[in-house]
């Protein structure tokens, strides 16, 4: 079995094991056979079945080594991605069911961290989700970092020793939407209603916007994925309930949210 940095472990052919059995056989038994001739003697259908055992472990063999390298390679990115990273925090609150945001780390927050998590604090079992996030967080933050945020809760660790845990609410600004489309002179498709497009806009955003991200209209709507018959759309959200509008992206900070419902989006056709 062969071995190459790119392709791995590749397994040696029918036709190699062959010719191997054929040397050592001229070689036990002072024979001079060539690989044409000892094609179709009696010691070639005998080892022929062989063989094929033999081809088919080393096939075997490749592919143990191919998922053992495919295994390595996860595990090295579990490794590069600790749960107590920034990215590992937010992996690690989406695997208990939590949308969460870590604000990054500058030179004035040395020692601290700053988590977000998008739940709310009005529902009746916020006192679990509370205690549940605290206990959370908890688990991934390194012993000595103080956690900030305006949710606190005493979590008593393994130790027997108690310490208080912070988050963040999300900082929740309510924005409305327009979104004006210029109907295609060359279309020939069906044009979207107008309850389908505000519908198909609404699903996009919240299936690609959460807590802690730049708001940015252009990926939420385009004409290739979303509205073929038209030749222009244009998104704008607004803060100030119309005052003014922006197409431009909305820099986030760790712990924003936009919020919106489907009556807060408009929709303009021309």
């Amino acid at each position: 079995m062969s071995f190459s940095k790119e392709q791995g472990y590749l397994p040696v052919s029918l036709a190699t094991i062959m010719d191997n059995i054929m040397v050592n056989f001229n070689t036990q038994f002072s024979t001079n056979y060539t690989t044409q001739s000892f094609q179709g003697t009696n010691a070639y259908k005998f080892y022929y079945a062989i063989a094929q055992e033999l081809q088919k472990n080393e096939a075997l063999t490749a592919d143990v080594f191919l998922n053992l390298q495919q295994y390595i390679i996860l595990t090295n990115q579990k490794i590069s991605r600790p749960v107590n990273t920034n990215p590992g925090i937010v992996d690690k609150f989406l695997e208990e069911g939590y949308v969460a945001s870590v604000k990054p780390m500058i030179l004035a927050d040395a020692g601290k961290i700053n988590i977000a998590v998008d739940v709310d604090d009005g529902a009746g079992d916020y006192a679990a989700t509370k205690t549940a996030i605290a206990s959370l967080i908890s688990q991934i933050t390194v012993g000595g970092t103080v956690t900030e945020g305006g949710q606190s809760e005493t979590i008593v660790l393994s130790n027997g020793q108690s310490f208080d845990f912070k988050f963040h609410l999300p900082n929740e600004i309510p924005i409305i939407l327009r979104l004006t489309t210029t109907l295609s002179e060359n279309n020939q498709v069906l044009v979207g209603s107008p309850e389908d497009v505000k519908l198909k806009l609404f699903t996009n955003i919240n299936s690609r916007y959460r807590l802690g991200l730049n708001f940015e209209p252009q990926k939420y709507y385009n004409i290739q994925d979303d509205a073929p018959w038209t030749s222009d759309v244009t998104l704008e959200w607004s803060d100030d309930a119309g005052s003014t509008w922006n197409s431009t992206v909305f820099d986030a900070d760790f712990d924003d949210l936009f919020t919106f419902a489907l009556d807060d989006i408009t929709l303009v056709e021309s």
